[in-house]
């Protein structure tokens, strides 16, 4: 029965009088009715509910482009750099935070635009949208890298120290997705602004630790590295974690501002 018919059935049913409308019969066909309507309508709002993988092709496909883009001019700008860096070994964690920043307007969008709330109560879930966002962001920041450690050992013209680049990649990296991350869970109005702050910042402590402290990279500090590389995954791999919980359960992953 569609909800014109029942409505005009109810209006039938209200006007009659009161001996009629009393009758048992007529109630009981009324509530028949209404149970029958509302099967009718659950058995039609019964959808195939989106898979996570497709979910993450409709997402690369509304946003790829513009994140490939951002991630591809970054790229060419600190290969350049490098390339002009008289000491190009240990100036490439200077440039890590910058993919993170380029990462940063694709990653704050719903919340520059105050589109959180809106977010929360969309069919897949707020923790769902950032998962697919990080793994695409991840997956541009790995290929940027890869091209760069490419690059890096191709003007070395020895792969001796490619472990030592490949940490000195991915520890500062970890650093600056950590505290974005945390930005994200906490939600905070400014935070696109505090972090933006902070990857530049984080570009000029490295460089002030690879200009003051180059013993830092030498061999004999790599342990310094692997340890801290170990410590910033595991808070990383926490973080991954609240998502796929909060995700999993259909919880926002932070607060709505």
């Amino acid at each position: 029965m569609s909800n014109r018919k029942f409505k005009e059935h109810i209006r039938r049913s209200l006007r009659q009088e009161g001996d009629s409308y009393a009758n048992p019969a007529k109630r009981e066909e009324t509530i028949r009715e209404c149970i029958q309507m509302v099967r009718e309508q659950k058995m039609q709002t019964q959808e195939v509910r989106t898979g996570f993988l497709r979910y993450l092709s409709d997402v690369f496909r509304f946003e790829g482009i513009p994140v490939l883009g951002l991630q591809a001019v970054t790229l060419l700008a600190v290969c350049l750099m490098i390339s002009a860096a008289e000491d190009m070994f240990r100036y490439i964690p200077v440039f890590m935070p910058l993919f993170v920043v380029a990462a940063m307007p694709f990653l704050f969008r719903g919340q520059y635009y105050g589109m959180s709330e809106i977010e929360a109560v969309t069919r897949a879930s707020s923790a769902q949208l950032l998962l697919a966002k990080l793994i695409l962001a991840g997956a541009a920041n790995l290929v940027c890298m890869t091209v760069l450690i490419s690059l890096e050992v191709h003007l070395q013209n020895s792969y001796r120290e490619t472990g030592q680049i490949i940490i000195y990649c991915l520890v500062p990296y970890l650093v600056c997705m950590v505290g974005m991350l945390r930005m994200l869970r906490l939600r905070r109005k400014e935070s696109i602004q505090i972090g933006t702050v902070m990857m530049l910042g984080s570009c000029a402590g490295w460089g002030v630790l690879a200009k003051y402290l180059p013993w830092l990279y030498e061999a004999s500090a790599f342990g310094i590295w692997v340890v801290a590389f170990l410590f910033f995954a595991a808070f990383f791999i926490k973080e991954i974690y609240f998502i796929l919980t909060a995700g999993k359960e259909g919880k926002i992953y932070g607060i709505i501002v």
